[in-house]
């Protein structure tokens, strides 16, 4: 325990990006802000002032969230940030960049409008999970301020400060074996065609399905809501932009896979590796069982710890070669740059990121509507699909950067025509 005392007293202080994290400063602009939101919409309107006092709590116990960037002589840093983080009603458009004077350097912000409170995150500070652990903790201690009774369980963060070092640990670093290097390189993916639209305007469109008939109609074909849905992604763009002709590229879907479910970890940091699932396409017809029986049999293989630990020690193999620590940071980014263009959007078609259900404990039940998940504006790629369920209802949170609502239609009305009641929500009035 004494190391752990002393690894938390220095960390909390300042500490590396952890390696995911790493890409993040060097291929964000005005164009990509590697920002997603998670939010929550409560039974009554919010209250700010109320909001801000329930803010300070929660940075008060996540450290990895109450810091600042840096810029070293060779990596970016975080350190903590002596400035303070405030609260602000949700004027402009979703998932834009985080402007640090607004935010006093912090990496994230909090809105609110109404009855919704929405945490924007910039993805160097951590994940889908660390993410709505601190939305859950910063709603538990606002129901709490506003006189609610709530007994927390294991799904709040609760509690002064931070106790364990392992919320603040890079557990791609813990979990690393220098014996198992996988290759990055794969084929290129091929893109979706359609009129773009500035990232600024991006388009979001959701879903509302009730859960236990999307699990049902997942289980009944042998799958998992996961694969089910990534199937049905690859399905849409063929139907709608490829059927009849083929393309010489594979339709694929990446996939990020919560690595919490196959090591032990509980950092609030980045924690995730990937999967690209997908299928080239040919001149003929190709049923959607067949394409789901194909990303069900990749996405299986790809699962397997070996393979997990092959695909993200890649990359920290990457950060800790001699080189690569000794390079200076301005030189390191035009690699990361680099890397980026290789092996990032261009190698695949989407992106398809499900949280899961998001469990709260049983006494904040009654004052919350629903949570939402929704990825930012992609560059390369012309759309992205976020999944987040609640107390029975799975949100299918589509965003897109092209005018054409073709895959989300073809989307959603499949699942229409077996049967799923969906109730449809937009930001731009699209009708599906």
């Amino acid at each position: 325990m004494p190391n752990d005392d002393k690894a938390l007293k220095n960390e909390n202080r300042w500490y590396k990006l952890d390696n995911a994290a790493k890409i993040y400063p060097a291929v964000t602009n005005a164009n990509r802000a590697s920002v997603y939101r998670m939010s929550v919409e409560l039974m009554k309107n919010v209250n700010p002032k109320v909001l801000q006092t329930a803010l300070t709590l929660t940075l008060r116990r996540f450290p990895t969230f109450d810091v600042r960037m840096q810029r070293g002589l060779f990596w970016y840093y975080f350190e903590h940030n002596p400035g303070s983080a405030t609260v602000s009603e949700e004027l402009a458009p979703i998932c834009r960049p985080v402007n640090l004077r607004e935010t006093n350097g912090y990496l994230f912000r909090v809105t609110y409008y109404y009855a919704r409170i929405s945490l924007e995150v910039f993805h160097a500070l951590s994940d889908g999970t660390g993410a709505i652990t601190f939305l859950k903790t910063l709603v538990y201690h606002y129901l709490t301020l506003t006189g609610r009774r709530i007994v927390p369980d294991e799904s709040i963060v609760a509690g002064e400060r931070c106790l364990s070092h392992s919320e603040i640990e890079d557990s791609f670093q813990k979990y690393y074996d220098q014996k198992a290097i996988g290759s990055r390189a794969e084929e290129v993916a091929y893109q979706v065609k359609g009129t773009r639209i500035p990232p600024q305007n991006l388009r979001v469109t959701q879903g509302i399905i009730p859960l236990d008939a999307f699990k049902q109609l997942a289980k009944d074909a042998g799958a998992t809501i996961t694969e089910y849905t990534a199937a049905l992604m690859i399905d849409a763009v063929f139907e709608t932009q490829l059927k009849g002709r083929g393309h010489k590229h594979p339709v694929k879907v990446s996939i990020p896979i919560n690595l919490r479910k196959h090591f032990p970890s509980t950092t609030m940091r980045n924690f995730t590796s990937y999967i690209n699932v997908g299928m080239t396409f040919g001149a003929g017809s190709y049923a959607f069982e067949e394409i789901l029986a194909s990303v069900k049999a990749q996405m299986r293989d790809g699962i397997k710890k070996d393979k997990l630990i092959e695909r993200f020690g890649a990359n920290v193999s990457a950060e800790r070669s001699p080189f690569m620590r000794l390079t200076p940071l301005f030189l390191k980014n035009i690699a990361l740059k680099t890397a980026y263009t290789l092996y990032g959007e261009r190698l695949v078609t989407s992106v398809l990121s499900n949280i899961g259900v998001v469990t709260i404990p049983e006494s904040m039940k009654a004052d919350i509507r629903r949570f939402n998940f929704i990825l930012g504006a992609p560059v390369m790629n012309a759309f992205s699909c976020a999944v987040c369920s609640f107390d029975g209802s799975m949100i299918v949170s589509f965003s897109r950067v092209m005018e054409e609502a073709d895959i989300e239609r073809y989307f959603f009305r499949f699942l229409a025509a077996r049967g799923l009641q969906i109730v449809i929500e937009s930001n731009n009035g699209d009708g599906l």
